[in-house]
C-alpha cells in the first residue's frame, strides 16, 4: 500500500508539472504570434505635387492610403482613407549652406465616413508613382522632372548604416543607387530610404520635425501619386 501511494503521489505530481507547461505554451506564443501578425507599416500615394518653389511652413499636404491598414487599438482604415499632415520645413535651394530641404510631418487620418483620428506615424519612405511616363505641368521648369528625371539615377541611403551611403545621408548629402531600384514595390521599400532620383531622405520622426527630405540639385520637391511608406505607432 505504502508503494501504491508513493507511485500515485508521484504520477500527481507529474500531471501538476505537465499542466503548467501545457498551461504556460498555450499562452506565451499566442502573444508573440500576435506581435508578429500586427504590421505597422501603412502605404500611401502623394495627392498633389509639393514643391519647395510653392510651399511655406504650416501649408496642408494630403496622401491616401492604397491598401487598408488595421492599427493597433484594432480600428481599421479603408483604402483612400485620407492621411493629412503639415509642412515643417522649406530650403527652396541647394547652396553653399546647403541642400534643399523639405520637411513633412503627417499627424491624422480623414476616412471618407467619420471624424478625423489623430495618428502617430512617420513618414519612412519615397519612391516613384507607377505611372513614370507621365508629367506633371507644375514640374516644367525642374531639369530633373518627368521622365528626364526618372532616368537620372536614384538616391538611396540607409540611416544609422555603417556606410558611405549612410554617412552621406546623416550629412544630408544624399547617395546614389542603381537606376532599376527606383521601380521598388510598395512592399520591398525599406525604412531610411529614398528611391527617387536626387532626394535624399535625411531623418525621420513621429514628432516635428518629422521627415526631412534633401536634395543636393535644384529644388527638392515631391510628385503627386509618389508611393510613400509610413510606420505607425
Amino acid at each position: 500500500m505504502t508503494n501504491l501511494r508513493r507511485i500515485a503521489a508521484t504520477i500527481a505530481l507529474f500531471s501538476m508539472v505537465c499542466f503548467s507547461a501545457v498551461a504556460q505554451d498555450s499562452t506565451v506564443p499566442a502573444s508573440a504570434q500576435d506581435s508578429k501578425q500586427f504590421d505597422n507599416r501603412m502605404f500611401a500615394e502623394l495627392d498633389k505635387l509639393v514643391h519647395a518653389h510653392r510651399i511655406k511652413v504650416g501649408d496642408t499636404v494630403t496622401a491616401h492610403l492604397t491598401v487598408p491598414v488595421k492599427l493597433r487599438d484594432g480600428a481599421e482604415l479603408p483604402k483612400g482613407t485620407r492621411l493629412i499632415g503639415t509642412v515643417t520645413e522649406v530650403k527652396e535651394k541647394a547652396d553653399k549652406e546647403g541642400p534643399s530641404k523639405l520637411g513633412l510631418l503627417f499627424s491624422k487620418a480623414a476616412p471618407k465616413s467619420g471624424p478625423e483620428i489623430p495618428l502617430q506615424m512617420a513618414l519612412v519612405a519615397v519612391a516613384p508613382h507607377n505611372q513614370q511616363n507621365s508629367v506633371d505641368n507644375l514640374t516644367a521648369g525642374n531639369p530633373f522632372s518627368g521622365s528626364d528625371r526618372l532616368q537620372a539615377g536614384n538616391a538611396s541611403a540607409e540611416l544609422n548604416q555603417k556606410s558611405t551611403e549612410g554617412e552621406a545621408l546623416s550629412r544630408g548629402l544624399g547617395a546614389r543607387a542603381p537606376a532599376a531600384r527606383a521601380n521598388v514595390n510598395e512592399t520591398a521599400m525599406e525604412p531610411g530610404k529614398s528611391y527617387l532620383p536626387n532626394v535624399a531622405l535625411v531623418s525621420y520622426s513621429m514628432g516635428a520635425p518629422g521627415t526631412i527630405l534633401a536634395s543636393t540639385s535644384g529644388s527638392v520637391y515631391v510628385d503627386s501619386g509618389i508611393k510613400m511608406m509610413f510606420l505607425q505607432q
